[in-house]
């Protein structure tokens, strides 16, 4: 029989399986209009143009939040963690943000991965510069955790165990859902090697904490800490 989480009644799951496309059209929105960005007008020696690239960013970011807003249900996810969770959250974060630094030219890169286009903001005349500075980060911090976090922690982990996901608690973790939503997660990174360790690092820490929104918590800060580290040294590859 199918666990069934404290918090969810056994009459509100429902019979037949619940649907999956709130979960999947953020992430597809992103993943789509990020692929787009690559068809924008280019700026000298084909580099990213200071033009069309803040204004496509911005408009992908835009859209995700509408994205986000049609498909709120999925919020519903979310609660509120403990304060142990949040500092192990924390911590997991920083760790790694480590890794993806620490780790880079160490290990060979997978060609059909593509590879993440570098953008200099200071080509960008000012104010415009630090608007879409701010714009990059609020992207980075408050929407992308969410959008992916819900996809791979909440919804793929769950549904690896059971279609019918509702029925599966939240922090449930498989060997064969952990490898699976670490492998998929991986595949959308050409990062790959940190993306799979971040990827098992994520389904350890809601595996753990029994709290997607401590997922979200961690993935956040550890955007916020490669933004802070992009914007220290003006290593631009990471964005």
């Amino acid at each position: 029989m199918s666990e069934i989480s404290d918090e969810t009644a056994p009459e509100s799951i429902p019979k037949t399986e619940p649907p999956v496309w709130p979960y999947i059209v953020p992430l597809a929105g992103f993943l789509a209009l990020t692929a787009l960005e690559g068809y924008l007008p280019s700026g000298p020696n084909g580099t990213p143009s200071p033009t069309w690239y803040p204004i496509g960013y911005s408009i992908k970011l835009i859209v995700m939040v509408g994205l986000l807003w049609y498909c709120r249900v999925i919020f519903r996810d979310l609660s509120r963690p403990s304060t142990s969770a949040i500092a192990l959250a924390v911590g997991v974060g920083l760790a790694v943000t480590t890794a993806w630094i620490g780790l880079d030219g160490h290990y060979p890169e997978l060609s059909w991965l593509g590879k993440r286009v570098a953008f200099d903001p200071s080509i960008i005349p000012k104010p415009g510069r630090g608007l879409f500075i701010v714009i990059r980060m609020i992207g980075l911090v408050l929407i992308v955790p969410p959008i992916e976090e819900l996809f791979y922690r909440s919804f793929l982990m769950r549904w690896m165990i059971d279609p019918n996901y509702l029925r599966v608690p939240i922090g449930k973790v498989t060997p064969l859902a952990l490898a699976v939503t670490t492998l998929v997660f991986a595949g959308s990174h050409p990062e790959w090697l940190p993306a799979v360790l971040t990827g098992l690092a994520w389904g350890g820490l809601v595996w753990r904490t029994k709290n997607v929104t401590a997922c979200v918590i961690s993935h956040a800060v550890a955007n916020l800490a490669l933004g802070i580290y992009v914007l220290a040294t003006a290593d631009w590859k990471y964005w």
